[in-house]
Formats: C-alpha cells, structure tokens, sequence
C-alpha cells in the first residue's frame, strides 16, 4: 500500500551501522542485567541507549520506528521497581522481541526503500498492552483527507412511523448484535458479516439520504462486504472496529430520530477508508471513493502486509546471507555428481549421497521461507530415488529436469541477497514462475556486474584525475577518461539512470571543453577539486545498493551543482 513514506537511503547508510550497534550493545545491556543479578548498572546503560537510538530515528524521521521506541523505553523503565512475578517476565519477553523486531525493521528499510510504519503497529499495540493503555488502531499511520463528503449512491428510503421507529431500530441493532456475537466468537463469520450488511442497509434506508450518519452506514457496509469478499482476517482491531460500530447504534437507540444528524467520528471514517484500501478489491465505485478521500492506488493489500510482518519475526539477513552461501555450497555438490553422470553413461557415483544432499537442501529452503523451491525439488525428490531400482542409473529426461531444477534453485538462492525473500514469485512452484526467477536472478547478477564495472571506471577516471594533477598536468594522464567515463554513461542509460546519465554527460564535456585543451584555465586545482566532487557523487550513488532499482539518486544533488559551477550544467532529462 501506499501508507508508505519515502526514505533518505544516504541518510540511513551513513547511520546505520551505529544505529544497529547501539541496537545490540543495548540488547547485551539488558541481557547482563537479567542474568547479572539484578545490577541496575546494566539496565541504566540500556536505557541510556535506547535514549539514543530513539533520537537517531527521530532524526530520520522513522515515525513507526520511533514510536516503537517510545513504548520500549516506558517499558524498560517499568521493570527498574520489579525483579520477579509474571508480569515482569512478560515484559522482558516483550522488550527482548522489540529489539530484534527493530533491527530487522532497518533491514526491511533498506531492502525496500519504503518505512511502511504500519507494519510496526502490532509490535506497538503489544508493549502498550502490558501497560494497560488504549491500542493504535490499524490505521494510525493512515493518511486520509476526512473533510472529503462523498456523494451517496441513490437508495429508496424507508418511510416509517413515530411510534414504530424506535422498535424498528432496536430490532435491527438486535440483528447487528446477533451478526457481531458470532464474528466475535469465531462462529458462521459470512452469515454473520451478511446479518451485519443486512442491518446496516436497513438503518442506510431507515436514516435517509441527507442524515450525516448516513454516510457511515454506508462505508460500513462497503468495509464488512470487503470483509466478506476478500476474505480478510478478523483480528481483535478489527473486531473491535466493528463493536464501535454497535455503540454507535445503541447512541441513535437513545436519541431517537435526531441522532441520525449527528457527524460521524472521523476515527472510525478513517478506519474504514483503511480497510477498503488495503482489501485489495478491484471495484471502480471503490476507486472513485478512495481517489476523493486522497487515497492513491495501493502496491500492497492486507495479504502482503501480512507477509511482510511475518518477515520481521523471520530470520536476519546475516542469518540468510549464512544459509545462501550453505545451500550454494551443497547445490554446487549435488550439480558436481550430475555433471559427473552425463560424462559417465548416466552412472551415479554417489546416488545415496545425492538423495541427502537434496533432502537437506528441500529442507533449508523451507526454513528460509522459499516454499515454492523446497516444493518443486521435493517433487523431483522421488524421481530420483527411483534410480536406486535401476542400479543408479539415470534416464537422460529426469537428469534433464533435475539440472534444470537445480538451476532454478540457485537462481531462487542467489535472490536470497538481493530480494526479500517472501516475495510472491518465490512462493510459487509454478513453471512460469520458476522461469521468471531464473531470469531476474541473471538480470540481477548482470546489473551488480554493470554496477561493478560502472564503479571500477570511476575509480580509475579519478587516479586518471590524481595523476594529471600530480604529473603538473601532463594531458597524457587523461586523454582517454572521456571514452572510460561514456562507457558508465552507457550503463546508466541500459540501467535507465537518466539523471546520472546526465550527470556524465556533463563530465564528459567539461573534460573535453576545459581539461584537454592545451590553454590551462585559471584555477585549475580549484576546477578539478570541484570536478572530483561530482565524481564523487556518482560514485556514492552506485555504492547504495547492488540493484539499479534501489539506487538513491537524490545524492546525485552534489554533482548536479559541482558541475553547473563548473559551468557545465546538468541537462534535465
């Protein structure tokens, strides 16, 4: 979705590394303090130094983040007066969890270059829990305009009397009870959300077309239908969203007929605005609605919220980088013994040894989350066992599959590093989806390959630029740094980096304008100081990520005015 906020990825890289090791020297803290006896010294320089890491996220602006961090360290300032009970030990399991869920949430940041801070909610809701203070609803982070009215489709309004108006509405708020009880205990959920839609478009009739109230009936019933419809999970906040709706039923019970103008509060609008928008449903009357409340199209519905939560309880990217390098380790043995076998007449040396590799390969996939993988070799598993029976011969077919599945796998690995690795395409075991992985993981190795190259040129072209200073401005050092610079502006235009292509651009003609004319310019060293500047940029640029997709351009800012200082203006494309 697109609660998203855009992250300063220059700002994270310089940070972050003290960001996570005060992360960890704080967790240690805590650890000490635990099993030290209860020392308060400890647990003061914990605190201490989430004090710290809480102003670091503020600087960053990480909303989410920081407010996490707000509740961690009430929390740790609660376990300073009790050392035992239930309650404490509550807490330390749930401070103890913070810190981990914080360091795999600037993983995630730096992965996707998006701070989703709704993600954080749950983590938030836990800690305010064990203090007994009013949890954030899912849509905290949400950003609406709720001044926006929206024009109500037609309906036929049901006229009725004074004296059965009041009974009426008792019995619909009945059938909206009877609805609620059974999502509340788990029980018949879809005949229970149609009771509630049945009753919230009886009082959408009952209110009339002009009754402010009006439009929350409405958007109830738009929120429950997508419930419905799209099979979203019942969690307590949303449960609870759903008996907010009751009380305010029970307030129209009391104050009869003019309560139907009272303004429906904007804490619940918003809350069901939020789950129309993460559904997930492709409806235009939807679209229409969200577009007038401000909302943009949503990259993420609650199906991919859901996953991405999960992955920050999942394993560090330390923890899968370690794995990776274990599965390519054993992939290249079992590829070693199937090689070996197309040169010998299709003999397996080793077929024993072959079925525990793959074994244990299928088995650490699925623990690293590639389900899709760990299925399809799992599948090809007994294939190969059944070359035991023919007296571990192999057929040149099943050879073929497994070395294209093997294939596959590593391509599925190689992604371990790059891609976060409950993307969608990963979980499938589908054909078309094992040859999308293979194609991005070699379009992936090319870009780091183009972005190594890139980086390598730059790196010569200011040794080139060192040396010509050096030599006092020998032009033999630099006569072919403009061909060396228009081959990264090759990359970055394949890689479509049109503002970093531009950038070279202008290198390239202010090398060709001012440095290789044999008129030496007044200033030079002030000139090529200045010129290094914006090399240096570029050169940032391509460090901030392995994948052309993540690279933080907003750096390329400093080349930008280093070159139209040099007179050599970037040209905008």
């Amino acid at each position: 979705m697109n609660s998203a906020e855009s992250v300063n990825l220059q700002s994270l890289s310089i940070l972050r590394n003290e960001l996570v090791a005060t992360i960890e020297q704080a967790a240690q803290d805590l650890e000490l303090f635990v099993t030290g006896g209860q020392d308060g010294n400890p647990l003061k320089a914990c605190v201490d130094g989430v004090k710290q890491i809480l102003g670091i996220l503020k600087l960053l602006q990480f909303r989410g983040a920081a407010l996490l961090v707000e509740e961690l360290y009430i929390a740790l300032n609660s376990i300073a007066g009790s050392a035992s009970g239930a309650l404490y030990e509550k807490r330390l399991e749930q401070i103890t969890d913070t810190f981990f869920v914080l360091a795999r949430y600037l993983e995630y940041i730096q992965q996707s270059s998006s701070k989703l801070p709704v993600l954080l909610v749950p983590f938030i809701n836990d800690l305010r829990k064990l203090r007994r203070e009013p949890v954030l609803p899912e849509s905290h982070f949400f950003v609406a305009n709720l001044n926006y009215v929206p024009l109500l489709p037609a309906f036929e309004p049901m006229p009725v009397s004074d004296n059965d108006f009041r009974p009426l509405l008792s019995r619909l708020r009945h059938m909206y009870q009877l609805g609620l009880l059974g999502v509340l205990r788990d029980k018949q959920t879809p005949a229970a959300l149609g009771l509630m839609r049945r009753a919230l478009i009886r009082l959408q009739r009952l209110g009339g077309q002009d009754q402010p109230l009006t439009l929350l009936w409405w958007l109830s019933n738009l929120a429950i239908q997508a419930l419905s419809a799209q099979s979203m999970e019942l969690i307590e906040s949303r449960k609870m969203l759903l008996s907010r709706i009751d009380r305010v039923i029970s307030q129209v019970q009391k104050g009869g007929r003019a309560a139907f103008g009272a303004v429906p509060p904007k804490g619940l609008v918003k809350e069901l605005i939020y789950l129309l928008a993460i559904s997930g449903a492709d409806d235009e009357t939807l679209g229409s609605l969200l577009r007038g409340y401000g909302v943009p199209p949503q990259t993420l519905n609650e199906g991919d919220l859901a996953r991405e939560r999960q992955a920050l309880r999942g394993p560090s990217q330390q923890t899968v980088n370690s794995l990776s390098r274990v599965l390519q380790l054993e992939l290249s043995s079992a590829k070693s013994i199937l090689e070996h076998a197309s040169l010998n007449g299709y003999a397996i040396d080793d077929l024993p040894g072959l079925i525990e590799t793959l074994s244990k390969i299928a088995g650490i996939l699925a623990v690293v989350g590639l389900v899709g993988p760990s299925q399809v070799l799992k599948i090809n598993l007994p294939k190969v066992e059944a070359w035991s029976a023919a007296g571990a011969q192999a057929n040149d077919q099943d050879l073929e599959a497994l070395a294209k599945t093997l294939l596959y796998l590593e391509s599925a690995v190689a992604s371990l590093e790059t891609t976060r690795f409950n993307d969608a395409r990963l979980m499938s075991s589908s054909e078309a989806g094992q040859k999308e992985v293979v194609a991005m993981s070699e379009l992936a190795n090319a870009e780091r390959i183009v972005l190594a190259e890139s980086q390598a040129a730059l790196t010569l072209t200011k040794r080139a630029i060192g040396a010509f200073t050096e030599s006092g401005y020998d032009l033999g050092h630099i006569l072919n740094i403009s061909k060396v610079l228009e081959s990264v502006w090759g990359a970055m235009v394949v890689l479509n980096q049109p503002r970093a292509a531009a950038c070279l651009q202008s290198c390239m003609q202010f090398i060709d304008g001012v440095l290789l004319k044999h008129e030496r310019p007044a200033a030079l060293q002030e000139l090529l100081e200045t010129f290094a500047d914006a090399l240096i940029s570029i050169e940032y640029m391509l460090e901030t990520s392995p994948q052309a997709s993540r690279l933080d351009e907003s750096v390329l800012q400093v080349a930008e005015e280093s070159l139209a200082a040099l007179g050599y203006p970037v040209q905008a494309r």
